[in-house]
């Protein structure tokens, strides 16, 4: 169904923008071959993008490289070859020129800083063990991780240690027609004994809500603390593991079943990886074995070669992502329409020569305004909301 609405969009947008001078009476030089070019490479390229994740865009960005590239000496030369009309020409391309400087920057923004080579160095000086990718060998808690990540993950500069591992999970949110790039770098201890019951330390300034004040004010002040069970929280939050917990901010802490996890949304770097992997060995050692024995089910013996996520992702339903087509397209046209039309007028005004539309002027910018609306309602419309599920890399 989404390849079917995608060609669609896609065949429309392009006959649109081919199509654009002669229906405004324009006639510019060389307007139908750089839209075919258009059409054919940057479009298919954008809108690929802003439906996956920041993992699986690599060939997608590449491309959408190379076609920005394309495009951009495509509209220089028909400038030239425009000669006297290149201004008029010009102001008819303008919203696709400022797509193209959208699509440079999202490229800019998007493209992850690689730091993989700053964390061999640290795993290495360490006596750790780094990778880029998750190894098929390990093994992970079966339960869940509680963490808020997106739908779509990528996880990347993985370093194992005895205490654990860390690694920095990656994806991209959407918020309508906007993107926010999204790191987090999780740090896995050993598989606890028994599986406890759900506990998170939250950490942040403006804080939400908490379950319980602990004897710490400092503490209190910097985290939110979330969990069900007053007395567990108190046995596994004793003076000790908030001391760490202080030593190791921003970093959060997520407890669930045979899981206990540590996270900093900042992502990882050799600075949050040795404050990581710290904080997740020092609270290994101080938590209390009366809190397995009292609070702790049955395990049982089996383990997970899955990571898998529990939290509230912010996910990009398939709606989501035709509304982000659908805004994209109408905006093109709808932009490239009223920008042809002032372009066309200028040039009456410049040269005295009339331009005869195919359709009355009236309809023409009654037809753009209603684009670019639909434009704006549909990213309006296609913001992501919080999903309960889960996720697997």
């Amino acid at each position: 169904m989404l390849s079917v609405v995608f060609y669609l969009l896609a065949v429309a947008t392009a006959i649109g923008l081919i199509g654009m001078d002669g229906l405004v009476g324009a006639d510019w030089p060389n307007w139908s071959s750089t839209m075919v070019l258009v059409c054919l490479t940057f479009l298919p390229a954008t809108w690929v993008l802003t439906g996956i994740s920041a993992g699986v865009s690599k060939i997608a960005r590449w491309f959408l490289a190379a076609a920005v590239r394309a495009c951009v000496i495509r509209v220089i030369w028909s400038l030239y070859d425009a000669g006297t009309r290149a201004g008029y020409a010009a102001i008819a391309v303008a919203p696709f020129l400022v797509l193209l400087v959208l699509a440079v920057l999202l490229l800019v923004y998007a493209w992850p800083r690689s730091v993989a080579a700053e964390l061999a160095k640290v795993a290495q000086a360490n006596g750790w063990q780094s990778s880029r990718e998750l190894p098929k060998e390990l093994i992970f808690p079966t339960s869940e991780l509680p963490l808020p990540v997106g739908r779509a993950t990528v996880v990347r500069n993985v370093v194992r240690t005895p205490e654990g591992i860390a690694f920095e999970v990656r994806w991209l949110e959407w918020h309508g027609p906007l993107v926010r790039r999204r790191r987090l770098a999780v740090f896995v201890g050993r598989q606890l004994a028994a599986k406890l019951p759900p506990l998170e330390v939250r950490p942040g300034s403006a804080l939400t809500r908490s379950d319980l004040s602990l004897e710490s004010a400092e503490f209190n002040r910097s985290f939110d603390v979330l969990g069900e069970d007053s007395r567990y929280v108190m046995a596994m939050l004793h003076p000790r593991a908030m001391q760490i917990l202080l030593d190791g901010r921003p970093i959060g802490l997520v407890v669930a079943g045979d899981a206990l996890a540590a996270y900093d949304a900042g992502g990882l770097d050799a600075a949050s990886l040795v404050r990581g992997i710290t904080t997740i060995q020092r609270l290994q050692t101080v938590l209390p074995p009366h809190v397995l024995d009292q609070w702790g089910t049955y395990r049982g013996t089996a383990t997970s070669s899955r990571l898998r996520f529990s939290g509230p992702p912010w996910s990009s339903s398939p709606g989501a992502f035709v509304l982000r087509l659908v805004a994209l397209s109408t905006g093109l046209l709808g932009a490239t329409l009223a920008a042809c039309l002032l372009a066309a007028t200028a040039e009456k005004h410049a040269t005295g020569i009339d331009f005869e539309p195919a359709q009355p002027l009236q309809a023409l910018v009654i037809s753009a305004v209603v684009l670019i609306t639909v434009a704006i309602g549909c990213g309006l419309a296609s913001r992501p909301r919080p999903a309960q599920g889960s996720a697997v890399a």
